[in-house]
């Protein structure tokens, strides 16, 4: 018999209301202070529960009985938005899609993407040469990362009209999901019309790409033509849920992480340096990336893996309990929503000394890195549900990384105000960057295919910010 007074310690909040409006207001600083205060398991409401202890998570995102059931608190949003998708399906449904997509994420074509990701970025940034100048950073990192998306995901390059159609589809969810209060979808609101709208004009552009893939396909690899190999059928509505998704939850996810790396080496310009020599200790002049080459990036990963510790744009996600049950000690109802968040747990000092600081000199000391806890870090979620292009993500990164701080010094611009904005994923907002040349600058006289690589329609920097002094080796 289970006692119901037996419930994990949290904030009480106000009458009514409890702890909404103090999650609404900062969701990350609250969710922080509640595992700072409160521990391992905190009841931030009635049924909903914090996961503070990488052991504790680990059972969730690991437990094979059913009694934890996939959700995350915007899963209502993206079902309503994709939901065909293997994001949104779940038992036999979600292993048929899941084994489907599995094949585009080989550890070769992986590597080819990272090579075309580096080509894709010096393309576009050949157009930085001249004077310094601020620009939004994450503009134009979501540009130049829908170029790199289209290529890996359908073999093109980006263009403008069904860019703007997805770019619409993103903001109008990323809206949507911030609101703690949501309303649901099929509740006729001017921001679900927006969403609907903003869907309508995504399915036909995906459909266009569909389209235009079966007439031309140019059998380079891709991950289109992986589904199409796996389903010949080519089921329309699975097809452009997939490719949206994979745009959501992979291209949109890079473009934040990629700003927030960017802005931490402007922040700390002597962990930008260690990158550089790096870089072009490693590459020299070649204005091309080897496979072998980002196996010898160590200081590079290190500085995204750290970025990634600090500002995952994946930064919640959870699990609902299926039936009753005793979970960490403490009574958990059955629908109670277990929430986890990497924001939370990536800052935790127990595993990481000097948790708020930037420090990518941790990820180069192997053996303390691997004798973390498995879910004291863990960006890309875990369990069989871990995002499956994680390992594609990092290499991208990197990648990108790499073209950018071997061309060019990043400082923080004067002006900029940056805040994380919480929404579907930790987006950086206000991240504006002053961006010159290095001298002597890398040969920027690019091949026939990476000149056509650069992406149309761009804008990519405005941004800067500021963080903690870091320790150098």
């Amino acid at each position: 018999m289970f006692r119901a007074e037996n419930v994990p310690p949290g904030p009480k909040g106000k009458p009514f209301i409890g702890n909404v409006s103090a999650f609404s207001e900062d969701p990350l600083q609250f969710l922080l202070d509640c595992s700072r205060r409160y521990g391992a398991l905190v009841r931030i409401a009635k049924r909903t529960y914090l996961v503070n202890d990488p052991e504790l998570i680990k059972q969730v995102f690991h437990e094979r009985d059913g009694l934890f059931s996939k959700t995350d608190p915007t899963e209502g949003e993206r079902r309503s938005a994709f939901p065909a998708s293997v994001m949104n399906s779940s038992g036999e449904d979600w292993q048929n899609k899941r084994r489907k997509l599995q094949p585009a994420f080989q550890k070769a074509l992986v590597l080819r993407s990272a090579e075309q990701a580096f080509s894709s970025a010096n393309a576009f940034l050949s157009r930085w040469h001249g004077a310094p100048f601020t620009h939004d950073a994450r503009e134009d990192m979501g540009t130049l990362c829908m170029d790199i998306g289209s290529r890996f995901l359908f073999d093109a390059p980006a263009q403008d009209a069904e860019t703007e159609s997805i770019a619409e589809t993103v903001d109008a969810i990323m809206k949507l999901t911030r609101s703690q209060l949501r309303i649901p979808s099929w509740v006729p609101t001017a921001g679900n019309r927006r969403l609907r709208r903003a869907r309508a004009r995504l399915d036909e552009a995906m459909s266009h790409i569909v389209q235009r893939y079966r007439q031309s396909a140019s059998g380079r690899p891709c991950l289109l033509g992986t589904l199409f190999a796996e389903d010949e059928s080519g089921q329309s509505a699975w097809l452009r849920d997939e490719l949206a998704t994979m745009i959501m939850s992979g291209l949109e996810p890079m473009a934040d992480g990629l700003t927030w790396t960017l802005w931490l080496l402007a922040r700390h310009p002597g962990i930008q340096h260690d990158v550089y020599r790096e870089i072009t200790t490693v590459m020299g002049e070649r204005t091309s990336m080897a496979a072998e080459d980002l196996a010898r990036l160590r200081v590079t990963e290190a500085a995204v893996k750290e970025s990634l510790r600090l500002y995952p744009p994946a930064w919640m996600t959870g699990r609902i309990a299926t039936r009753e049950c005793v979970f960490g000690g403490f009574h958990v109802p059955a629908g109670t929503m277990l929430m986890i968040s990497q924001w939370v747990s990536h800052r935790d000092p127990r595993y990481f000394a000097y948790p708020d600081e930037y420090r990518p000199q941790r990820w180069l000391d192997r053996e303390g890195a691997a004798a973390l806890p498995a879910y004291a870090y863990f960006p890309f979620g875990g369990g069989q549900r871990k995002c499956i292009g994680s390992h594609l993500s990092i290499t991208q990164m990197m990648a990108v990384v790499a073209a950018v701080i071997r061309g060019f010094d990043l400082q923080m611009a004067p002006d900029a105000k940056v805040q994380p904005y919480p929404a579907l994923v930790l987006r950086p907002q206000g991240v504006r960057l002053t961006v010159a040349p290095r001298s002597p600058s890398f040969p920027l006289d690019l091949d026939p295919e990476a000149r056509a690589a650069e992406p149309t329609a761009s804008t990519f920097w405005r941004s800067k910010p500021a963080l903690l002094e870091p320790d150098h080796e």
